[in-house]
This record gives C-alpha cells, sequence and structure tokens, in this order.
C-alpha cells in the first residue's frame, strides 16, 4: 500500500510536470514576441513626416520641427508602415510614431488618433501671423552687428557667461530651430528683429570635428548697414561658423559639404522672423510663447559632438 501511494505520488508530480511544460510550450509566441518588441521600443508620438527618401536599403524620414533623419528598414515587412508615412507627407497629416530605443529607426507606425489629427490642424497652418513690434528691422552698422553676435554666441551651452536655457550650439545634430528662435528673442530683447532662412534637402555640414546630416536648417537672416550706408543681410549660426555673420550663400553651401558625403539643397526660402519652423511645401508653425523653444534646448543642452538622439516629440514639448 506504502509503495502504491508512493508510485501516485510520482505520477501526480510528473503529469504536474508536464502540464507547466505544455503550458509554456503552446503559450501564443505572438504574445511573447509582442512583449519584447513593445519593451524594445520607444513612444516617438504622433508627428506630422514631410519628407521621404531613399538610400540604400533604407528610406530616410523627415519629421516637422526635427532637423534629423529617421531611418526605416525598406522591407516587406515594413510596406505597410512606408505606406503610412508617404501618404502622411502627401497629406501633410500626422501618424502615431515608435523608435526602436536608443536609435533613430522606426519599427513601427499606427494612425492618429482624431484628437491628434485636430491638433496639428489647430497648430500648423499656411496662415502668417503678423506681429506689432517696436524692434528696428535693421542693424544700423557693422560694429552693433558684431556685438550682437557675440552677445549670442556667449549664451552657448558650456559657456560661463550663458543662461538657462542656454543655447545648443555644440549639439549641431538637432534643434536648430529652437536656437533660431532663442537668437531672435535675444535681437528683440537689445532692441532688433530679424528673417529666417530654412535650407531643405539632403543636407550634411561639417561642425569642425564631426559631420551632421539634417533634412532641412534654420538660422536667423539679419539686415544691417554697411560703412557705405548700403543694408546687405548675413547670416548668424554659430552651431556652424563662430568667428561672425555670414552671406547665406556661404551659409547654404556650408550646409552641403560633400567632404561629409553625398549631399544636395533642393530649395530654400526666407520667413518672417516669428516663423518657428516651415516645412518644405511652406506650411508654418509658430512657437510665441517659447514652450517648445526652451523645452527643446533645455533637452539637448548637456550634449555636445555628432551623435544622434532622437528629438524630444512634438507631445512631449508642446505649444
Amino acid at each position: 500500500m506504502k509503495k502504491f501511494l508512493l508510485s501516485a505520488m510520482a505520477f501526480v508530480m510528473v503529469l504536474s510536470s508536464n502540464a507547466c511544460s505544455d503550458s509554456s510550450a503552446n503559450q501564443d509566441p505572438n504574445l511573447v514576441v509582442k512583449e519584447t518588441n513593445e519593451n524594445a521600443m520607444r513612444d516617438f508620438g504622433s508627428t506630422i513626416p514631410v519628407g521621404i527618401q531613399k538610400e540604400g536599403n533604407v528610406l530616410k524620414v523627415s519629421f516637422i520641427i526635427s532637423a534629423q533623419f529617421y531611418e526605416i528598414k525598406d522591407s516587406k515587412e515594413n510596406e505597410a508602415f512606408i505606406s503610412m508615412i508617404q501618404s502622411a507627407v502627401e497629406n501633410e497629416t500626422p501618424v502615431h510614431v515608435f523608435l526602436k530605443k536608443n536609435s533613430n529607426e522606426i519599427v513601427k507606425v499606427e494612425k492618429a488618433t482624431d484628437e491628434d489629427v485636430t491638433y496639428f490642424k489647430s497648430i500648423f497652418t499656411k496662415e502668417t501671423q503678423s506681429e506689432t513690434s517696436k524692434a528696428v528691422s535693421v542693424i544700423p552698422n557693422q560694429a552693433t552687428l558684431n556685438n550682437l553676435f557675440i552677445q549670442i554666441k556667449n549664451q552657448s551651452c558650456g559657456t560661463s557667461t550663458a543662461s538657462s536655457p542656454c543655447i545648443t550650439f555644440r549639439y549641431a545634430v538637432d534643434g536648430c530651430y529652437a536656437r533660431a528662435h532663442k537668437m531672435r528673442q535675444i535681437l528683440l530683447n537689445a532692441g532688433y528683429d530679424c528673417e529666417k532662412q530654412f535650407v531643405y534637402g539632403n543636407l550634411k555640414a561639417s561642425t569642425g570635428t564631426c559631420c551632421v546630416s539634417w533634412g532641412y536648417h534654420v538660422a536667423i537672416l539679419v539686415s544691417f548697414k554697411n560703412a557705405s550706408g548700403v543694408v546687405e543681410k548675413r547670416i548668424i549660426d554659430p552651431s556652424l561658423f563662430t568667428s561672425g555673420p555670414v552671406t547665406d550663400t556661404a551659409w547654404r553651401n556650408a550646409c552641403v559639404n560633400t567632404s561629409c558625403g553625398s549631399a544636395s539643397a533642393s530649395s530654400y526660402a526666407n520667413t518672417a522672423g516669428n516663423v518657428y519652423y516651415r516645412s518644405p511645401s511652406g506650411s508654418l508653425l509658430y512657437d510665441n510663447n517659447y514652450i517648445n523653444t526652451n523645452c527643446v534646448l533645455t533637452t539637448f543642452s548637456t550634449l555636445s559632438g555628432c551623435s544622434p538622439v532622437p528629438a524630444p516629440s512634438v507631445a512631449s514639448c508642446g505649444f
């Protein structure tokens, strides 16, 4: 009898062990994959793609505001995602994007919610916002221009005179839109105003120590009187030129530096100074309260060099 009980207990233990094994073996593999994939993704939020171009076995995607490229593999498994991006580019409508953690690789795209669509329609516009300003549009002389350049450059992150938030000239990878808006704010505080110039394309530039790639770049375009009293225009962009203002031609040429690889500019446009972002098709975005500006500068303030770090999403920085 004792021997029978022991045998029965052993049989029950074997059944129990097999049941656990069968449960694991029969578990839906898609659930495991889903959990693994979600743990490996970063929710980039809803945003509007404004450009997509093929390069090798990947597609380089440009989103509103962010100047750096994001990549998606040109593969069969990504066909639906790529189609959604292409449609969103054509219509300038948002999609919900997920990135591979610690990278700029797009691994998942979802349809944006109706709420997101409504939100982006409310902030992304073709309409120009006029301003009432007492700022002077033309700087009186070269000396004043040079002093303003020094004042702006001294606000670079890492310098002793930089205020908070500092301007991220040391991290040229992204944030040009925020840097330009903050530079304009400094000019306004000094009693002057400016325009902005946007250049688009497959851009590459050298910071002097490394190379960066952009879908667009923007900087402030100031007007001043030269020694003869003739009004000229100059770009201020200490992320590329640390010695002083330069002509817009020299600035655009620096944005297609072929020593950094294949590069080309497709177009450029001047805007009013209060424009925060301009899409390649001409849609505009404003940040009158500097909410996104300060958020982006703070996010990138500790970074330097040319290693890409995904930009803060529109959702995380707000307007």
